[in-house]
């Protein structure tokens, strides 16, 4: 197992460019300094100023599908973000603070190496994290301009914790009991936006009128 780690970082550093194009995608080396394409454009995913290739294409990605949430849910009223379709359904709006809760989580576990939230993120957005009962009662009555600053302050963080790292460091990081790279770990965070904003829309339909 120890052969197969040395064995995957010597292959990241060994790789020295990534090409687009029939086909083939190569990681670059950590500090290989590729053409921004993201700068200010929502809709142009790839690497960003201020972070290695691969960590500013998964921000953009990160940003795509968190503005995404947002513009979908942007016209809709407190009560219609509170409201559940039926006792076993999660309100929009929990649903966001839910995607804020799941961000924050793999910040702890990816930065910091923690098995699960701190003890002060778990206070925070246990709830949110869990959904179910106590969600439905405790999140509510609030704006989209709440989702949206909970989003902005979670986002944040992981932007400045990003720009301490490599893309080295996004391809490594197995875990003892789940073997997946700090990359899986964050295009699951990218993934989980994208799957509960399909959910945000079929109960977003069925809001009556």
């Amino acid at each position: 197992m120890e052969e197969n780690k040395v064995d995957r970082r010597k292959f990241v550093s060994d790789l020295a460019l990534y090409t687009i194009g029939a086909g083939a995608l190569a990681v670059p080396k950590p500090g290989f300094s590729a053409p921004v394409v993201y700068a200010g454009n929502i809709n142009h995913i790839g690497p960003q100023a201020g972070f290695s290739p691969q960590i500013g294409t998964l921000i953009s990605m990160l940003d795509w599908v968190t503005n995404s949430v947002i513009n979908y849910n942007s016209k809709l009223t407190v009560e219609q973000l509170d409201y559940l379709h039926d006792k076993e359904s999660n309100t929009i709006g929990s649903l966001m603070l839910h995607l804020a809760a799941t961000e924050v989580v793999y910040q702890d576990l990816t930065f910091h190496n923690l098995p699960d939230f701190s003890p002060a993120n778990k206070d925070k957005w246990e709830v949110a994290m869990k959904l179910e009962d106590k969600a439905r009662e405790q999140i509510k009555g609030n704006p989209l301009s709440y989702y949206k600053d909970a989003f902005a302050e979670v986002r944040a963080t992981t932007k400045a914790e990003m720009k301490k790292r490599d893309d080295a460091w996004l391809l490594s990081g197995e875990t003892k009991d789940w073997d997946w790279n700090n990359y899986c770990k964050w295009f699951h965070v990218t993934e989980h936006y994208a799957n509960h904003r399909g959910q945000m829309t079929w109960y977003a339909k069925r809001i009556p009128k």
